[in-house]
């Protein structure tokens, strides 16, 4: 049976979360190399800008082509989505601990559906709060193994690790709005390239030279832009492009939390049994049931009757 637009977007999106829940182990290996958490930022940034730029240029110089409109929400999307995100999530880690950060930054799918029903009337309905209840607690779960002790309450700390949700919500918030317009390539191109230039004022990429070579730092950074920002991103907006609505990919995207605990339990000796265990399959059965949620079908395919995910005179 031939997967439906809708079905195959929630696929895209969840393969992206995937994606994205390797970052925390490779930019943790790239530490133990004493980079900054910034350095490690800029060059992930950076790199997949300069690879996705050059690549577009090379197949499709056409989708270059941006209005300053465009180029307006690609900043914003750069300043927002990448750098406040990243400085808001690094800080609120250093105040308090990971897994409180970790927490904090997955009330981001909170943030999406209560902007989504504001900007674009999204319906909510019982289903997204019953979904949007378990990913919560399972994310809750996942991170911290149900130890309340594995949490630090510093009230600056929690702040920006909220505002790391809020900002990190509003990519999806940003590209249902731009892929009206928009080809989804486009705007990541330029939000990636103005992510760096904001990136650039605090970080110091010049650390990366101060280390002795090691092919592995540089493969375990073209794996960051490449597979962790370039591919994850695409596959995110493609999603939203093929009629998935922003809540629920706020919620499928959540994903990310198992697949970064999976990959500690295998390669770095974390526990994942108990509580995590438990965890794990509440974010999957949050995941199952925001699929139950098909009142507004409808909705879900107004983005692709207006904006198909490439356009006709893009080919």
């Amino acid at each position: 049976m031939e997967l439906s637009k809708s079905g195959k977007g929630i696929i895209m999106i969840a393969l992206a979360g995937c994606l994205w829940g390797t970052l925390g182990s490779m930019v943790k290996i790239l530490s133990s190399y004493n980079l900054l958490s910034q350095t490690i930022v800029f060059w992930r940034v950076f790199l997949a800008f300069i690879i996705l730029y050059s690549y577009t240029y090379l197949t499709n110089k056409d989708l270059l082509k941006i209005d300053k409109q465009g180029i307006l929400y690609s900043a914003l999307m750069g300043l927002v989505c990448q750098t406040l995100f990243n400085i808001m999530y690094f800080i609120s880690i250093q105040q308090t601990t990971i897994s409180t950060a970790v927490v904090l930054l997955y009330t981001s799918p909170i943030f999406i559906i209560i902007l989504s029903r504001i900007l674009y009337n999204e319906k909510l309905t019982k289903w997204k709060i019953i979904s949007l209840i378990i990913c919560i607690i399972g994310c809750f779960l996942t991170v911290t193994g149900g130890n309340i002790n594995a949490l630090k309450f510093d009230i600056w700390g929690i702040l920006l690790g909220i505002g790391a949700g809020f900002t990190y919500s509003l990519y999806t918030i940003f590209s249902k709005h731009t892929l009206k317009k928009y080809n989804h390539l486009t705007i990541i191109v330029y939000m990636l390239g103005f992510g760096s230039l904001f990136i650039l004022f605090i970080s110091k990429p010049s650390d990366i030279f101060l280390i002795d070579y090691d092919i592995k730092i540089f493969s375990l950074l073209f794996y960051l832009s490449i597979l962790a920002t370039i591919a994850p991103y695409i596959l995110y907006s493609a999603g939203l492009s093929y009629g998935v609505n922003p809540s629920k990919a706020g919620i499928i995207a959540t994903v990310e939390v198992i697949v970064a605990v999976v990959i500690s339990f295998l390669f770095f000796n974390e526990s994942i049994l108990g509580w995590k265990l438990i965890g794990i399959v509440m974010v999957l059965f949050s995941v199952f049931i925001i699929r139950l949620d098909d009142s507004n079908l409808k909705d879900n395919l107004n983005i692709t009757e207006k904006k198909p995910i490439i356009n006709q005179h893009h080919l």
